[in-house]
């Protein structure tokens, strides 16, 4: 599918809205959730640019209440592993020998606290995610959430993405 080249545009809930530096196709522009500035991406992926931006500011006013349900969501799906597999492991200290880790292990509040959003990513007229910095569970990863009924979160898929460093290997 060829993406369409978009230009600015001011949107009321929104705010400014710029193409997105490396993303063909897709707005840009970002919000304060707590402590850190969330990137709000809007893609229309092929569908009219309307339903992605409605889709969009529907987010606005509940920012902080998705950003709440998304972390309990991505707790109850990856709590158990990050307490089974990805606490425990070895890395290499600086005269190259191995030296065993084990963090402590964690609640799904403690887990979901961890959790810090980067960005939110709306694409079409129903999907959104949210993606998260791991708090170091899980090695630098970065964890998303995918809600294929946009902010109902009744579909979602949970997911890793990120490369292992060089110096660990698992328990």
């Amino acid at each position: 599918m060829e993406r369409i080249k978009l230009t600015g545009l001011d949107h009321p809930v929104l705010g400014r809205l710029e193409p997105h530096d490396t993303l063909s196709g897709v707005l840009a522009t970002s919000r304060q959730l707590g402590d850190v500035q969330l990137e709000i991406w809007v893609d229309p992926d092929g569908g009219p640019l309307d339903d992605a931006l409605r889709l969009a500011a529907s987010t606005i006013p509940k920012l902080a209440e998705l950003d709440a349900r998304c972390r309990a969501l991505i707790a109850a799906d990856l709590l158990a592993s990050y307490n089974t597999d990805w606490r425990f492991g070895q890395v290499a200290r600086a005269d190259g020998a191995m030296e065993e880790f084990e963090k402590p292990e964690l609640t799904e509040a403690e887990f979901a606290a961890k959790l810090s959003p980067t960005s939110l990513q709306v694409t079409g007229a129903s999907l959104i995610e949210f993606w998260y910095s791991d708090g170091e569970m899980f090695w630098g990863h970065s964890v998303g959430l995918t809600s294929f009924t946009g902010l109902a979160l009744t579909d979602v898929h949970v997911q890793m993405f990120g490369l292992l460093p060089v110096s660990w290997t698992p328990a």
